[in-house]
């Protein structure tokens, strides 16, 4: 769904995508409730033209859905509509305008001393369409480090994501190689002045072999003088956040919102239900 903006003729001037999502909780199953998707940071207002006021656009979202379990968007509003919490998140960004010599003397001294490690390691980088070696990596390398596991659906979500965005020309998936082994990858997606470090995933040779630096420092060098911005897509977690600050990454904000106009029934059944649901997912 998306709230669009349409000019005299009915084509598009501007359009905010509304993530939707069902959610049954004791067997009630709720109206659409707005909620971020994977693989997706934050949200925007698109426009053809300047810059619009984003406050009508979340007015509209607020009032049409009683309940935000999260939605995440670039820019906040001043005033909102209804009462919501808003948390401020970062990602981290990188200025690719600078030439590259510029660039790389912005890493710090041990992500310089890390890349001169890669290159010296024969890593052979090769471009693919083809997202199964970065999910078995995934699988096997970092999927059980994250809280309550990753579904299946996750990874049908992100097949289909490659072969969309390889479709539209949006995608470059690489792939570091050694010995006829893939040992990381990257998958770098382009929207406007903006490329994300959407996804990426290695073996315990990639880490040790400082791929995932190699993999990075390609693409900056390729990119390097363009007026572009690396979105490092960064989560909140401070040995991450430390990675990408080595390439020269600075702190770029966005903002995660929620609001809850459920009726006191559905506001009960939720409390007493979410701890049952919580102990669940617990369970090894």
């Amino acid at each position: 769904m998306a709230v669009v903006l349409t000019d005299q003729n009915g084509g598009y001037r501007a359009v905010l995508p509304v993530p939707l999502r069902r959610k049954r909780i004791a067997g009630m199953r709720y109206a659409w409730v707005v909620h971020q998707p994977v693989f997706c940071q934050f949200l925007s207002v698109f426009a053809t033209g300047p810059a619009l006021s984003v406050e009508p656009f979340y007015a509209l979202v607020c009032r049409q859905f009683r309940y935000g379990s999260i939605f995440c968007v670039k820019s906040p509003a001043a005033v909102w509509p209804i009462a919501v919490e808003v948390r401020e998140q970062f990602t981290h960004t990188l200025d690719l305008s600078a030439s590259y010599e510029q660039l790389v003397a912005g890493y710090s001294a041990d992500r310089r001393l890390n890349l001169r490690r890669a290159l010296a390691a024969g890593w052979v980088v090769e471009e693919s369409v083809d997202p199964e070696p970065i999910i078995d990596l995934f699988r096997e390398y970092h999927a059980d480090a994250i809280d309550g596991g990753v579904a299946d659906w996750a990874y049908t979500i992100f097949r289909n994501l490659v072969v969309e965005l390889s479709r539209r020309g949006l995608a470059t998936l690489q792939y570091a190689v050694r010995n006829g082994r893939i040992e990381a990858g990257a998958l770098f997606v382009q929207e406007g002045d903006r490329i994300i470090y959407l996804f990426n995933a290695a073996s315990t040779d990639g880490r040790q072999g400082q791929a995932r630096t190699l993999l990075l420092d390609q693409l900056i060098r390729r990119q390097a003088g363009q007026p572009l911005i690396l979105d490092f897509e960064s989560p909140d977690k401070a040995s991450i956040t430390a990675f990408y600050g080595s390439f020269g990454a600075v702190k770029e904000p966005y903002y995660s919102v929620r609001w809850n106009r459920l009726n006191r029934v559905e506001k009960l059944v939720r409390r007493i239900i979410r701890p049952q649901t919580r102990r669940r997912s617990e369970k090894p």
